[in-house]
């Protein structure tokens, strides 16, 4: 398959260096010495405009920037051919949306984190029923290795967005407080962030491991009158659970109002 991938920033470029382990890749990118860097790293062709990048390609990964849409839509118009498949990762532009620049294109909308760039990502897919069954195998044969991808109905991509693309910025800013205080305690840097990174990897294994809720793990290391209880009591005090809770809350409304 050939897979045109409009726009070779972070997102568009780790698309680009998973589609390329079985398939051919074009890239187009207004940066052309991204695309060119992007193309000697996973062997794809570099086009010349976005309506030659279409027109090889037997699908399209679309991303660009959501206010660059309309233009590059226009563009792209007089290359897609009937039944071409769009991909689309633009967050907040909703199938309908789509569908109004491609109407006469197979649609898929895409949400994923940073995580993908190393095959550990979170990529929520949406079709709303305009997929056939065999091609929704197609793209999950597309997809697999990414990390976790899941269908979903377009009314849970924005919680999404929230619980996953952002909330990985919440698990870093974890990550830094507990290195600080680490380092706080007498520990060098690395030393912190090498124990840190330990203590997050072996959290999410026991959870995914011995599949026992958080709340009865946390308790079986929480000894009466220990040191792990009296921490979480702090963290009560100081708000940190509704303070994660509100911060996807906050994250999820923005993502509701940026809807297209």
């Amino acid at each position: 398959m050939k897979i045109a991938v409009i726009g070779c920033g972070v997102m568009g470029g780790a698309f680009a260096r998973h589609f390329a382990k079985k398939h051919q890749v074009i890239l187009f990118d207004r940066t052309l010495a991204q695309a060119q860097n992007l193309a000697k790293e996973c062997r794809g062709v570099v086009a010349e405009n976005i309506a030659d990048a279409a027109a090889q390609a037997d699908s399209i990964l679309l991303g660009v920037k959501p206010k660059d849409l309309s233009g590059v839509a226009q563009v792209l118009s007089g290359a897609l051919a009937k039944d071409k498949l769009v991909i689309s990762m633009l967050a907040g532009v909703s199938l309908s949306v789509l569908k109004t620049h491609f109407p006469h294109s197979k649609l898929l909308r895409v949400m994923p984190n940073l995580a993908l760039t190393c095959g550990q990502g979170v990529v929520g897919m949406v079709d709303e029923g305009q997929l056939s069954k065999e091609m929704m195998k197609e793209i999950d044969d597309l997809l697999d290795g990414m990390g976790l991808n899941a269908w979903m109905p377009e009314a849970k991509l924005e919680a999404l967005t929230a619980l996953a693309a952002s909330g990985i910025g919440f698990v870093f800013l974890m990550i830094e407080a507990m290195m600080e205080g680490g380092i706080a305690m007498g520990f060098t840097s690395q030393e912190s962030k090498d124990f840190v990174l330990k203590t997050m990897e072996g959290a999410v294994s026991l959870v995914r491991q011995t599949g026992k809720h958080p709340a009865e793990l946390k308790l079986n290391i929480s000894s009466p009158g220990g040191t792990t209880i009296a921490g979480l009591i702090e963290m009560e005090n100081r708000g940190v659970r509704s303070g994660i809770i509100n911060a996807l809350l906050t994250s999820y409304n923005k993502a509701k109002a940026k809807e297209m």
